[in-house]
C-alpha cells in the first residue's frame, strides 16, 4: 500500500493507539488529520509528534477538537475537512474509553457512554467520510479489541461496544467492497495506553489475572500490527504473537478456552475468600 501524500483521518488520534498509528502513517509520507476531545495542549503535543515523524516537509497535519458522540458536529466537521484537507484514503476509528467492573457496579450512564464513544463514534465518522471514499477507494479500520471477540468477566460495557464494532466492520466490509473500500476490525490484546492505565484502577482481580496471561503491547507495536493486517486485507486484525495465538485457540477450541478461563477465575475468587 502506498501512503505518500494520501490522507489519513484518525479519531482518538491524540494519544495511545491512535497517535501511534498517526506517527506511523506520517513516517510513510501521509497527511494526517486527527480529532479527539482532548484539551488543546494535548492536541498540540500530538501535532508536534506527527510533524516530527513526517517523511517530507510538504506533508500536512491537523489536530481538531471533536466529540465523536455528537453526530451532527461529526458530520459537519468531517465533511468540511474532506473538502478542505482532502478526501480520506484511510479512516481509523480509535476513539474509546475503557473500564472493567462487575456488572452490578456498572451504571447505566457508564454503559451508555462506553457504547456511545466507541460504537456510535465509529458509526458517525464512517457516515460522514465514507461517501468521500467511494470514488477512489480506501481503507476503514475500526479499533475494537480482543474483548470484541471474547466476552470476559468485568467487561460488560466494553465488550458490548467492541463486539458491536466488529459487527459494524464486517457489515461495512461487505457493503462497500464494490467501491474498492476495504474495512477491518482491529482487535489487539492489552496495549500500554492511558486508557489501560485508567482501567487498571478499577479492574476486578479476576480480570487482572486473565489479562496478565495475554501480555501487553506498546502503542507502536500495535500500530505496526495494524499496518501489517491492512496490507494483508485481514477482516479481523489481531497484532502480536500471543494475541494471535489466543485468538486462533479460541476459534478452534472455544469450550476449552472457556474452561481454562473459568479455572483462573475460580482460583482468584478462592484466594479472595481467604
Amino acid at each position: 500500500m502506498e501512503f505518500s501524500q494520501r490522507n489519513v483521518y484518525i479519531s482518538g488520534g491524540t494519544s495511545g493507539i491512535g497517535l501511534a498509528a498517526g506517527e506511523l502513517f506520517a513516517s510513510l509520507g501521509a497527511n494526517v488529520y486527527v480529532f479527539s476531545v482532548d484539551p488543546e495542549e494535548k492536541r498540540l503535543e500530538a501535532l508536534a509528534a506527527l510533524q516530527k515523524a513526517a517523511r517530507t516537509p510538504d506533508q500536512r497535519f491537523e489536530a481538531v477538537a471533536l466529540d465523536v458522540t455528537d453526530h451532527l458536529a461529526v458530520d459537519a466537521t468531517l465533511r468540511a475537512a474532506a473538502e478542505s484537507f482532502g478526501a480520506p484514503y484511510v479512516l481509523i476509528n480509535s476513539a474509546g474509553i475503557g473500564g472493567a467492573v462487575y456488572f452490578e457496579e456498572l451504571s447505566y450512564e457508564r454503559f451508555d457512554k462506553t457504547v456511545q464513544i466507541s460504537l456510535y463514534g465509529a458509526r458517525n465518522a464512517c457516515a460522514a467520510l465514507i461517501p468521500y471514499m467511494k470514488d477512489a477507494g480506501g481503507y476503514v479500520v475500526n479499533v475494537s479489541s480482543m474483548s470484541g471477540l471474547i466476552g470476559l468477566i468485568g467487561y460488560a460495557a466494553y465488550a458490548s461496544a467492541k463486539f458491536g464494532m466488529v459487527g459494524l466492520s464486517m457489515a461495512l466490509r461487505s457493503e462497500y467492497k464494490k467501491h474498492g473500500i476495504k474495512v477491518s476490525a482491529f482487535c489487539p490484546p492489552q496495549v500500554d495506553t492511558p486508557l489501560l492505565r485508567e482501567t487498571d484502577k478499577t479492574k476486578p482481580p479476576e480480570v487482572k489475572a486473565i489479562n496478565n496471561n495475554a501480555g501487553v503491547l506498546t502503542p507502536a507495536e500495535a500500530a505496526h500490527g495494524l499496518l501489517i493486517g491492512m496490507k494483508k486485507d485481514q477482516p479481523i486484525i489481531v497484532p502480536g504473537t500471543k494475541g494471535t495465538l489466543f485468538y486462533h485457540f479460541n476459534r478452534l477450541f472455544p469450550r476449552l478456552r472457556e474452561r481454562m478461563t473459568d479455572r483462573v477465575i475460580r482460583r482468584v475468587q478462592q484466594q479472595m475468600k481467604g
